[in-house]
């Protein structure tokens, strides 16, 4: 196993890895440390493992449903010993795509808002990350969240309702 075919294997897997761990994970902010540690564990297998791989997408999933339940298998072990809940803070992890000229006004605007989301329900975030992060479509979302198409219309527009009345509020207060 060379660097290259792994750096190949990376890109070719990442986005398919980050859906799904998106989609399995109990909290959107152990994402990235889940995403860190299925390459580790997938790079370390390859090194070992003269065989190929049949279905690199199925495999590598395999690797992440095997480090989320070790990951939350520990982190629970110390959360019980420490009884200390850790902050949520997903703004790092979504993507700010908007207007250079903006960017300070808008990324302190994202930064909030997705503050306020991340304080909805675990289902709530999975929907806007998928939404906005995958752009996929509610009905895809649907299927893979187990969820009614009409349960995430519901949660995604009350919540954007919600921003709106909130932010809203909050900006004419500073006009």
């Amino acid at each position: 196993m060379t660097d290259q075919k792994f750096e190949k294997i990376y890109k070719d897997t990442y986005d398919y890895l980050l859906k799904f761990i998106v989609i399995k994970c109990y909290n959107i902010n152990d994402v990235n440390d889940i995403i860190q540690d299925t390459y580790i564990e997938l790079y370390k297998i390859l090194k070992k493992n003269k065989k190929q791989i049949q279905n690199m997408d199925s495999f590598i999933c395999g690797i992440a449903i095997n480090i989320i339940k070790r990951y939350y298998y520990k982190k629970n072990k110390i959360v019980t010993l420490l009884n200390n809940d850790e902050e949520n803070d997903i703004s790092n992890t979504i993507p700010d795509n908007f207007n250079i000229e903006e960017n300070l006004i808008n990324k302190e605007n994202t930064e909030r808002i997705w503050k306020y989301i991340e304080n909805k329900d675990i289902d709530t975030i999975k929907i806007f990350y998928l939404y906005f992060r995958f752009y996929e479509k509610i009905s895809d979302i649907a299927k893979e969240l187990n969820l009614s198409e009409s349960t995430v219309k519901n949660k995604m527009y009350r919540t954007l309702k919600d921003i709106k009345k909130n932010f809203e509020k909050e900006e004419d207060k500073n006009e």
